[in-house]
């Protein structure tokens, strides 16, 4: 009975023993484990961590180095002093004491500017020193001679006022350094393009204006502030084309009134030239380049009508993103290329008028020159440091109106085989056509392509940098900004 009686205790001892030294295998084997995972997890977390410390480090070391190089270009700019520096000295000084800053031309030159940070109107005298300056306005586009003058010029601009913008066309008597406002139209200002980028003088009270913010051209008689004719693109073409709707659909930036009263337009970004006849339509058969056929045109400026006394019809037109000047020749029922001019600094032109001699006087804004070219392809004359917007040679007529066509004249295309074109850009080979030129826009004219390279990569470097620094030191920064809040 002793011995019945002990067994089941002795074994429940034993059992008690077992199960105790299992929960303490246990728990010793769950605690390792714990301290292996929270181990695993603290060297991943670091682990992590150091990722993040190794690319702020090389985030940071970019952004310093991005920054010396752009800082050294801006030194050296300003040793040397830059195009601009050296007109706006000149403009301080009365116009007997002003030096030559330009070749010497047989009539003066006149240049609107639209750049990044200078908008300008410059006239350069036949001696090649300054004669006008004037950067009151903060836009200037179009500029053309007027008609039976010798010394006058009319542009267009825009002058921002709190909550307006004031669209104004003004003539410059440059004899006389007198300017007068022929028309002034208000309208709030909005987050839209909202400027006027061309007038086309029609006679003695009556414009037609290229309007970007309404995506129309319109006739306006400033005697009476009527419109008298108005086209708005939503009649001929889908929404869908060219750029967003309604913030810059089409980017209307030219006009131009022809002799039988047809209107000739840019639609720069459905990369069109159209016509508009005097009844309001749109003559389709005439219509040069289509949205997104680029190898005809892509986001041009300032197309120029040639007429047929001149051997045309033919257009002249600075085509901007393919970075050349090109000329179309009517013939049959359609236009055919017949000229092309680029060479491997051309970058975003925005000009090119075919004067009464065969040379071609060019703006190309983003190389910062204004060129002038011989029938032969050859360079004659040429400006560095200015980004044009438009050009005009006072005493040769409208931008090409009395200019010969290429085919009329045998002038000789710039030959593609032996001319690469190059963006200053490093790289820039193998981005697109849009950011190369945007990039060169928003830059000053002194980077060079190193320079525009590493303003890109500084940015692009600095954002991330800060945005890694954020994340990595989040909890010390919302601490931070808990305790400032206290």
């Amino acid at each position: 009975m002793e011995l019945f009686d002990c067994t089941p205790h002795h074994r429940s001892r034993n059992a008690t023993g077992t199960l105790t030294r299992h929960r303490w295998r246990l728990s010793i084997h769950i605690r390792l484990r714990l301290k292996e995972n929270l181990l695993y997890e603290y060297l991943s977390v670091m682990r992590k961590r150091s990722k993040r410390y190794q690319a702020i480090f090389i985030l940071l070391a970019l952004s310093v180095m991005s920054s010396g190089v752009v800082t050294a270009e801006y030194v050296a700019a300003e040793q040397n002093g830059t195009m601009r520096d050296r007109i706006e000295d000149s403009a301080g000084v009365p116009v007997e004491e002003r030096t030559q800053l330009v070749e010497p031309r047989e009539n003066p030159t006149v240049i609107s500017t639209q750049k990044f940070g200078w908008d300008a109107l410059i006239v350069f005298g036949t001696e090649g020193r300054l004669q006008y300056y004037n950067n009151s306005l903060d836009r200037y586009h179009d500029v053309d001679p007027v008609a039976n003058t010798s010394s006058t010029v009319e542009f267009i601009g825009a002058k921002y006022e709190d909550d307006k913008t004031h669209l104004i066309i003004q003539q410059l008597n440059i004899s006389t350094n007198q300017i007068s406002t022929q028309y002034r139209h208000t309208v709030a200002r909005t987050t839209r393009p909202h400027r006027w980028h061309d007038a086309d003088r029609i006679d003695k009270s009556r414009y037609a204006i290229a309007d970007i913010r309404d995506d129309s051209v319109f006739i306006i008689n400033t005697s009476s502030n009527v419109r008298e004719f108005e086209w708005n693109a939503q009649s001929a073409y889908d929404l869908s084309s060219g750029g967003p709707f309604p913030r810059d659909w089409t980017h209307i930036n030219d006009v131009e009134y022809l002799r039988d009263g047809t209107l000739m337009v840019s639609l720069r970004n459905q990369d069109s030239v159209v016509f508009i006849e005097p009844n309001g339509q749109l003559n389709q058969s005439w219509t040069l380049g289509s949205d997104d056929a680029y190898q005809t045109l892509n986001e041009q400026h300032n197309p120029d009508f040639i007429p047929q006394e001149s051997g045309g019809p033919a257009i002249i037109v600075a085509d901007s993103q393919n970075d050349r000047i090109v000329e179309y020749q009517r013939q049959g029922q359609e236009w055919k290329q017949t000229w092309i001019w680029y060479d491997t600094e051309m970058s975003w032109p925005r000009d090119a008028d075919r004067l009464p001699n065969g040379h071609t006087l060019i703006g190309d804004t983003n190389s910062g020159r204004v060129l002038e070219v011989a029938p032969n392809g050859s360079v004659v004359w040429r400006i560095e440091g200015i980004p044009s917007y438009d050009v005009e040679r006072l005493g040769t007529g409208d931008e090409s109106t009395n200019g010969p066509s290429a085919q009329k004249a045998s002038i000789q295309p710039r030959n593609p085989e032996t001319s690469v074109r190059e963006s200053q850009l490093v790289g820039a080979s193998m981005l697109p056509d849009i950011f190369v030129n945007s990039v060169a826009f928003v830059t000053p004219l002194w980077l060079s392509g190193v320079g525009q390279t590493a303003s890109v990569l500084g940015a692009g470097s600095g954002g991330l940098l800060l945005t890694l620094t954020v994340i990595t030191y989040r909890s010390r920064i919302r601490e931070g900004i808990s305790r400032w809040l206290r």
